[in-house]
């Protein structure tokens, strides 16, 4: 009986990750490590920060591989803070977080899937953060690109909504969004006005995002003026499941729905129509879950996911580009 219940409390520490600082291999900056992956193995990796920077993990090979970062609380405590399953070359994982000087982070690699194995490079390297110049929302900023330069910037919302940053000169520019961890958000290249960048992402109030401006190409140089909004989000037109509802979209317009679940399976929605249409799935706090462009039938829309009952969901609808026109039928379904 004493054996039963020592062999329990020791399984219970085992999978309470009571263990795993122990059992991570260091992997150092900027040096490769080999493995083989076997059916259900978790391999845990720590990686040592002397200073506050960028930190980017990932892997290289042809197994699907999957990569969850945590940060060490107290103890044995530890919190996820980032998982990735295929932002690195094909089928690997790559993780971008910021980290804090003198900080030891652990990273989980395992298969993609119950049944992924084979063999896979993981390899950790550090990139400074950028220097941001800080903005206020509403306020018009100027500046001047060089060739080849690129200009960062941080705008911390009061409010949660649509937060808008788009440039205003005679240059061709290009935009980029990215979270507090630089992860990217969008970009954009001719969204605005004329040869001018436009983007809207999703802010919540507090939060940091960063954006950077450079000119589309080495060569393009000249002054610019950034100009940065937020608005409310819109209020969504209500969808039923398995009824179509039809909607025409105008140039550089979107158009807002919710969708709530009674009961436990896979949430299905679409386009339907000639148009070429784009489509993001939102959680209720309006937290991005999936995006996509031509999952549907022919150029139309279409996303899956599992979800429990009484769940409220937000779809966002437009052209895939600005100037994109038409008629299109939206759907929800529960399979």
């Amino acid at each position: 009986m004493k054996k039963t219940i020592i062999l329990i409390i020791t399984l219970l520490i085992l999978a309470s990750g009571g263990v795993f600082a122990q059992n991570a291999q260091e992997l150092r900056l900027d040096s490769i490590v080999s493995g083989n992956l076997r059916v259900g193995q978790e391999i845990w990796y720590s990686v040592y920060a002397a200073s506050e920077g960028l930190l980017i993990v990932e892997t290289m090979g042809t197994t699907d591989t999957y990569l969850e970062a945590y940060r060490v609380i107290r103890g044995s405590e530890r919190e996820l803070i980032a998982e990735d399953d295929d932002s690195g070359e094909s089928a690997n994982a790559r993780i971008k977080i910021v980290v804090k000087p003198n900080t030891t982070y652990l990273f989980k690699l395992k298969g993609y899937g119950s049944t992924a194995t084979g063999p896979y490079r993981i390899f950790a390297s550090m990139d400074p953060l950028p220097q941001s110049t800080a903005l206020r929302i509403g306020t018009l900023y100027s500046g001047s690109i060089v060739s080849g330069d690129e200009y960062w910037f941080s705008v911390i919302p009061a409010q949660n909504g649509i937060l808008s940053m788009e440039t205003i000169s005679s240059i061709d520019t290009y935009l980029e969004a990215y979270d507090e961890n630089y992860n990217l958000l969008g970009e954009d290249d001719d969204g605005g006005d004329g040869l001018n960048a436009r983007l809207e992402i999703n802010a919540r109030a507090g939060n940091t995002y960063y954006f950077k401006v450079r000119g589309i190409n080495s060569v393009e140089h000249g002054p610019y003026r950034l100009s940065s909004g937020i608005r409310n989000y819109p209020t969504p037109v209500q969808l039923r499941f398995d009824t179509l509802i039809s909607g025409n979209i105008k140039a550089g317009e979107e158009y807002w729905y919710s969708i709530r679940t009674t009961q436990r399976g896979t949430l299905v929605v679409g386009t339907m129509g000639n148009t070429d249409t784009f489509m993001d799935v939102y959680d209720e706090s309006y937290l991005l879950l999936s995006s996509d462009d031509d999952s549907g039938e022919g150029t139309n829309a279409k996303v899956s996911i599992e979800t429990d009952a009484n769940k409220t969901y937000i779809i966002k609808v437009k052209g895939i580009s600005s100037q994109e026109t038409g008629a299109f039928r939206i759907y929800a379904r529960m399979e």
